[in-house]
């Protein structure tokens, strides 16, 4: 079966990566990339995928590729076999031809009226742009047509309740919930996995991972800071195992290859307590810790500012690298995130 998913604009890249660390373990062949859209085949049910997409950070939509067309002639549209369609349903159109023609959505519409009326039984072919039961989603672009059903879209404001301002313990290096959902997909984390902040600070990765049915552990050297996790946690009614800890010692609190994985946002060594000699001996010491108390072939989601080489610290002996790509946030700060696999 073949899906096509639409990627944020805000970092493909990411996206794409995301959608991969989502999928697995299973596997995938990416067919075609255009635009930010990416068409994949993949044997995984229409449900699967939808669960799949509700849980991602950076997916706009998830649709089953239904057909591909090379115009959109009435001949054309009048062929689509259309028994998919389930009533009341809605027609939207993405015309990436720029042409913009007039109506175009309720046009294509017609052609799936047509084959209701039709039917033997009689059924009257509603349509319901609020609570439609199926949204036919057409993909236009200058060589193709794709038909498609939509199995999920994104929904404005999911995020909102859980942004750093609306959370009781707040902090200004808090990570915004979004990112902290991505971090989570990116370790690639799936319900009931031990996942590991190891310096889990206010706890929006913990309180992500949660939701997403992960059983969260969060570590930190500052005390005030598990206060605040524990705070954020309780308010969004999530659990979360907490710990004043050290990253780099991490072996003094939980047992050797017992985390599924490890999603965090480590200290950038800007007035803030990390720990360590300096922030370059934190991170390698934290990521010779992390080795140990991970299980073998699991994955480390890092993000960090682009001032550290997180590469050069890390022994290539217990690491293998996954995926590794930078993101423009703000006046001179680039974020990394780094992926990678215990050997």
């Amino acid at each position: 079966m073949q899906y096509l998913f639409e990627l944020s604009g805000e970092n493909p890249e990411l996206a794409l990566e995301e959608l991969a660390a989502l999928f697995y373990p299973s596997k995938f062949v990416l067919i075609k990339k255009f635009d930010n859209f990416v068409i994949l085949e993949s044997s995984l049910s229409e449900i699967k995928v939808k669960e799949l997409a509700e849980r991602s950070a950076f997916l706009h939509s998830a649709a089953f590729l239904v057909t591909k067309l090379k115009s959109l002639s009435l001949n054309e549209l009048g062929n689509v076999k259309w028994a998919f369609v389930k009533i009341p349903f809605c027609v939207r159109a993405i015309d990436l031809t720029g042409n913009q023609m007039s109506m175009l959505e309720a046009r294509l519409a017609g052609p799936i009226y047509d084959y209701f009326v039709q039917k033997k039984d009689g059924e009257i072919p509603l349509v319901s742009m609020e609570k439609p039961k199926t949204t036919v989603l057409f993909v236009i672009t200058n060589k193709e047509i794709y038909v498609t059903k939509m199995l999920w879209k994104v929904s404005k404001g999911r995020f909102k309740k859980r942004e750093p301002m609306k959370k009781p313990a707040f902090h200004p290096t808090t990570l915004k919930p979004k990112l902290a959902r991505l971090l989570v997909n990116l370790s690639r984390a799936k319900k009931g996995y031990i996942l590991l902040d190891p310096f889990c600070g206010t706890g929006s990765i913990l309180i992500e991972a949660a939701i997403l049915g992960c059983k969260p552990i969060g570590v930190d050297f500052d005390a005030i800071m598990i206060k605040g996790s524990r705070k954020n946690t309780a308010f969004y009614n999530v659990k979360a195992r907490l710990m004043e800890g050290d990253a780099t010692k991490l072996t003094k609190i939980l047992k050797p290859n017992s985390v599924d994985a490890i999603a965090t946002d480590p200290p950038y060594g800007r007035s803030t307590r990390i720990g360590a000699k300096n922030i370059n001996v934190l991170y390698k010491d934290f990521m010779s810790s992390a080795h140990k108390i991970l299980k073998k072939k699991k994955f480390v989601a890092l993000l960090y500012p682009d001032s550290i080489n997180a590469k050069k610290l890390m022994n290539k002996k217990q690491w293998k690298i996954i995926f590794e790509t930078s993101m423009f946030v703000h006046g001179g700060l680039t974020r990394k995130f780094l992926i990678l696999q215990k050997r």
